[in-house]
């Protein structure tokens, strides 16, 4: 069976179901998305007719979990249990997104930090920051209040025209909004893992810090690895530790920062970052198998490397 073949029997089974419960007015409509990694998941959006929006029921790991042996019916199951699920819950008030000009959506900005070789298709026509070392910034508008919410909308070019402003004004509106709704935290992770710590590092750090290591986060820490790239903040880190670091974008959430002064081994750091990559963080999540290092004396971050034998 191919993945085409499961979502036309994976239509089928929400078709039925829909009908049976009295749910005929539902459109069901079949789309694969590009996210980020350039990640193509295949769905089925459900809308009810005459809304403007549909909640996206993806297929891929019940297709995965089909091919390993699990029994067809089991997967119907729940399958059904997520179209249920999609259809009942509430919609973004899209409303808030009928005004596209600038100051109308202005509290709405957000950066998300992206790999630039992954996402080549993702990032094709959406204006972004370069950052630097292969990693670029884009833009979403959120549809809810909350940031945590995966009711976005992904600026494209054509949006940007919407909107009608330049490049640059977009990208500083959605820098000093995300500041503003995702202060930086820089937390001692064996004392956050241990006791639960939530000491910002950042605002009022000990004399000794120690030789961590430290997570580099936001404080919802959802696509909290865009914080590196808050002004001042490779700089602010900097002092904290009294001299340079690296960094290990261990996902798009976070990053791990460790002191020169634990003097790490860059082979082991950059071989641990890349298992996890390939083991540990879901796809869609990975951001980058480079390990960086900031150096005080230039002001800059650059790829890692390792000292000669």
């Amino acid at each position: 069976m191919t993945i085409q073949d499961f979502i036309i029997q994976a239509t089928k089974e929400i078709r039925d179901y829909l009908d049976d419960c009295g749910d005929s007015d539902v459109i069901i409509t079949e789309q694969s998305t590009t996210k980020a990694n350039d990640t193509v998941y295949h769905g089925l959006i459900l809308r009810r007719d005459g809304c403007a929006a549909g909640a996206n029921v993806y297929l891929d790991d019940l297709f995965e979990r089909h091919e390993s042996g699990e029994p067809m019916q089991e997967i119907m199951y729940e399958l059904r249990s997520r179209c249920r699920y999609a259809v009942d819950c509430p919609l973004p008030p899209l409303e808030l997104l009928s005004d596209l000009r600038l100051e109308s959506i202005r509290s709405k900005l957000t950066l998300r930090l992206l790999d630039v070789r992954r996402n080549m298709s993702y990032m094709a026509e959406r204006p972004y920051i370069d950052a630097g070392n292969g990693l670029a910034m884009t833009v979403d508008i959120n549809c809810c209040e909350s940031i945590r919410s995966e009711w976005k909308v992904a600026v494209t070019e054509g949006i940007l025209e919407s909107i009608g402003c330049s490049r640059e004004e977009l990208l500083t509106a959605a820098m000093e909004n995300t500041i503003s709704l995702e202060p930086p935290l820089l937390l001692d992770l064996p004392a956050f893992l241990t006791a639960g710590s939530q000491d910002n590092f950042l605002e009022d750090a000990p004399e000794e810090t120690g030789n961590g290591p430290f997570i580099l986060t936001n404080t919802s820490q959802v696509r909290g690895a865009a914080v590196l790239f808050y002004p001042g903040i490779m700089e602010r880190i900097s002092e904290v530790f009294h001299g340079g670091y690296f960094v290990l974008p261990i996902s798009v959430h976070e990053m791990l920062i460790i002191p020169e002064d634990a003097e790490p081994d860059v082979n082991a750091l950059t071989l641990m970052l890349a298992e996890g990559n390939r083991t540990v963080v879901d796809e869609e999540d990975v951001l980058s198998d480079k390990v960086f290092r900031y150096c005080p004396a230039s002001r800059k971050l650059c790829i890692a490397q390792a000292d000669a034998a």
